[in-house]
């Protein structure tokens, strides 16, 4: 279960102006520095939109923060400690071991945002990098049958937030729109964690809905060590009411906690 952190929202986030343009970056006052992360104070100048994934950053993740855990104590562990070793320098040694751990954890990120992007390609009808087949292959092959590709990397702006839509389907004998998000992971899960669904619902709501469309979404999780397993796990139309009703609640905690508005 997802709980609430007890921290407010990092400074380094991601926010929209009310019309969908990006809000990202801010120049440096010295132009010469050139561009930084816009900051919460950067979007309080210009009325920025937060992001969806920077809204949910103030739930708490247990499995995550397990995980660490885990891995910290796998750290120490598995690093003996020399004959005569003081308890401070065996400490910095361990988390060396650690940060080689993390250079693990940014190849499998670089290796999600290259899947990322050829799949984008690959919904497009595009040529992508033909080493990622593996990957990309089997997720088409599963979402095809789900409805028409309408569109990918679709920014939308909802009731105080915005984001950017991984794909989002048309299934013209149900009349519904699907909204799906690409995960990579080592592991997959059997069912959506809740605030990837959170976030689905959010971007479901905040579609245009002229014609009375169901709205359903699809976490699609790829895994990264072994290629061409892929969960795909939905969220029917009843299931993205009640997580846009949660999502709302912490859309207004977020804006308790940092005091803003948009």
């Amino acid at each position: 279960m997802t709980t609430v952190a007890n921290v407010k929202q990092s400074e380094a986030s991601h926010f929209y102006l009310k019309d969908g343009t990006p809000f990202y970056e801010v120049p440096y006052k010295d132009p010469t520095k050139g561009m930084r992360k816009a900051t919460l104070a950067d979007a309080r100048k210009v009325n920025a939109l937060p992001s969806v994934t920077t809204i949910l950053r103030i739930l708490d993740k247990p499995a995550l923060t397990r995980w660490l855990i885990e891995q910290a104590v796998l750290a120490v562990l598995t690093t003996p400690r020399l004959d005569g070793e003081v308890l401070d320098v065996f400490i910095e040694r361990v988390l060396l071991v650690d940060k080689e751990q993390d250079k693990e954890r940014d190849a499998a990120a670089e290796l999600g945002t290259k899947i990322h992007a050829a799949m984008e390609l690959a919904l497009k009808g595009m040529e992508f990098d033909d080493t990622l087949a593996p990957y990309v292959l089997t997720v088409m092959a599963k979402i095809r049958p789900m409805g028409a590709f309408i569109n990918s990397e679709l920014i939308i702006t909802g009731d105080g937030y915005a984001g950017r839509t991984d794909a989002i389907l048309f299934n013209d004998a149900t009349k519904t729109l699907i909204v799906l998000d690409f995960k990579s992971t080592k592991k997959l899960p059997k069912a959506s964690y809740d605030e990837h669904r959170l976030q689905l619902a959010a971007y479901g709501n905040a579609l245009p809905n002229v014609m009375g469309e169901h709205i359903e979404t699809a976490n699609v999780y790829i895994s990264t060590t072994e290629p061409g397993m892929v969960a795909v796990c939905m969220n029917n139309a009843e299931s993205v009411k009640r997580d846009y009703a949660a999502f709302k609640h912490a859309l207004a905690l977020w804006q308790h906690l940092n005091n803003y508005v948009a």
